[in-house]
């Protein structure tokens, strides 16, 4: 049983006999001679109660011990340092010392200060003394600190009462005290049944509590010595400062990394995403770009017309500036693609892959992707670009006369809404990609599909993912732009070297300089 609940239960026991009659008819015993009744069953209670608590033993004392070693470091010095103070807690509470003498406790400071100097300091003579001055004084008001929160906190009065007061209060007690003891012996004169009654129920209550009261002295010689250890190995193990201001912020070195990590991630939020537009010719690729502006920006590549890239700048709500990459439509042969294209493949942070819903002919689209994940192992980038699908011309699935969006495509509400879901599940199993990364679209004039709710919507799903490509790009991209900075810087220390070494030749050679004056 805890030292808590033991005492709680005590108190419970003790109070529970006396509430009753004294504040509900203690007047009403006494008229009915029932008073000395009460208290033969208190003193049975009481007894029980005692019987009980020795059957049960003592509390498990050493469980509900201060445990501070979680507060400390791994060292090997630390941990010696604890078992040091663990045990000298052991010893003081064996030798139950009397705690209102101040000698116990100078004397344990002491104890406890001089053990744990000694680990840190094995080889001094005097490692007592191997504290600098504030960082005692720093202790000592910790302490000071402590012990005030601690009486403000669980002694009550004890903002309001004076040292006068006390020392009243404790001599008015000591009266109270005697008087009580000559009434008892009165009392045994006149009445000695009641009086037996009464005394047994005071020893049966005080043997009690004596047995409780050790276990919370034992307690509180632990509780005390373990925080004067704890304070003593900060103090002799150098974790303590000064200035407890300090730790809520950052130290130098980490102010220094903070400022460059921040005025890296303002360079890099300033970086456009680079988005690519790849597809097969006539898969209405420079329609979805021209969908996207809501303007003319592309030619319709009837053919594929488009040489090697070309870029336009895209601006909208909620997303920073990117780059569109209008890349060439490629044909059979996903090999043949302009260097440009795959220099730019290399440089992307999201690819947006238009497919047509009614080409069946997707292997094409397939080896695209292949060549872009070798493209990228080759180049040692673990991490790929999201793709995206767009699946274009939607609205010639069958039935071919029905089109009526928007279409649910999770439930099949129609058979053009079915035909939709079947492309895509085949679209996904062909291409080897989530059916989440597709999104069908209509881009013809007049009947645009799913533009914003779909396209938009999946790019905005993936920025986060196409952020950290952009990071890890514009990385690669300043650290050679630092190398050719540090050549650069080099170079000219390398010249002024050389310069200075020449004009001090010269200054050595005097029939050399005159030559040449």
């Amino acid at each position: 049983m805890k030292i808590k609940t033991q005492w709680q239960v005590h108190v419970i026991v003790i109070a529970l006999p006396f509430s009753v009659p004294i504040t509900a008819g203690g007047y009403w015993l006494w008229l009915n001679q029932l008073l000395f009744v009460w208290l033969g069953f208190s003193a049975m209670l009481g007894g029980g109660w005692w019987l009980v608590y020795r059957s049960l033993g003592p509390c498990n004392i050493d469980s509900e011990l201060v445990d501070i070693s979680g507060a400390l470091g791994d060292s090997p010095t630390d941990q010696a340092a604890y078992q040091k103070i663990e045990e000298i807690s052991a010893a003081r509470r064996e030798e139950n010392p009397d705690l209102a003498s101040s000698q116990f406790y100078i004397q344990t400071v002491t104890e406890v200060m001089q053990a744990v100097a000694e680990q840190y300091h094995p080889k001094s003579k005097a490692a007592l003394l191997e504290i600098k001055l504030p960082y005692l004084l720093k202790v000592i008001e910790i302490l000071a600190q402590d012990l005030r929160h601690n009486l403000s906190d669980n002694v009550p009065g004890s903002h309001i009462l004076s040292l006068k007061d006390i020392a009243g209060t404790h001599k008015l007690a000591n009266k109270g005290l005697e008087i009580y003891r000559l009434i008892r012996l009165l009392a045994a004169g006149v009445d000695p049944v009641s009086a037996s009654i009464r005394e047994m129920k005071i020893l049966a209550t005080k043997n009690v509590l004596t047995q409780s009261t050790a276990d919370l002295k034992c307690w509180l010689i632990d509780a005390f010595i373990k925080k004067i250890g704890y304070y003593a190995i900060e103090l002799y193990s150098g974790n303590m400062i000064l200035d407890e201001r300090l730790l809520a912020s950052p130290t130098r070195s980490s102010k220094k990394e903070i400022e460059e990590i921040q005025r890296r991630e303002a360079v890099v939020a300033n970086e456009p995403f680079r988005i690519m537009v790849m597809g097969q010719a006539n898969t209405g690729k420079s329609s979805l770009i021209n969908a996207l502006f809501g303007e003319m920006k592309a030619e319709t590549d009837v053919l594929p017309t488009t040489e090697g890239v070309a870029s336009y700048l895209f601006q909208r709500s909620g997303l920073q500036t990117a780059m569109i990459i209008d890349s060439e439509g490629y044909g059979a042969d996903a090999s043949n693609l302009p260097k440009k294209v795959s220099d730019e493949i290399i440089r992307s942070d999201m690819i947006l892959l238009v497919v047509s819903a009614t080409n069946a002919a997707r292997d094409i689209d397939k080896k695209i992707l292949q060549m872009i994940k070798q493209q990228f192992s080759v180049e040692g980038k673990a991490n790929l670009p999201p793709i995206i699908v767009a699946l274009t011309h939607v609205d010639q699935l069958r039935p071919f006369r029905e089109w009526s969006p928007p279409y649910n495509l999770n439930d099949y509400s129609s058979a053009k809404a079915q035909s939709i879901r079947m492309v895509m599940e085949s679209v996904a199993l062909d291409l080897a990609i989530s059916i989440d990364q597709i999104a069908p679209v209509n881009l013809k004039r007049g009947f645009e599909y799913n533009i914003e709710e779909g396209l938009i919507a999946a790019i905005f799903q993936h920025l986060d993912q196409a952020g950290r490509m952009r990071y890890l790009r514009c990385l690669n991209e300043y650290r050679k732009e630092d190398q050719w900075h540090m050549l650069w810087k080099q170079s000219q220390k390398a010249g002024q070297f050389i310069a200075t070494k020449g004009f001090e030749i010269l200054e050595a050679a005097p029939k050399i300089k005159s030559a040449l004056m």
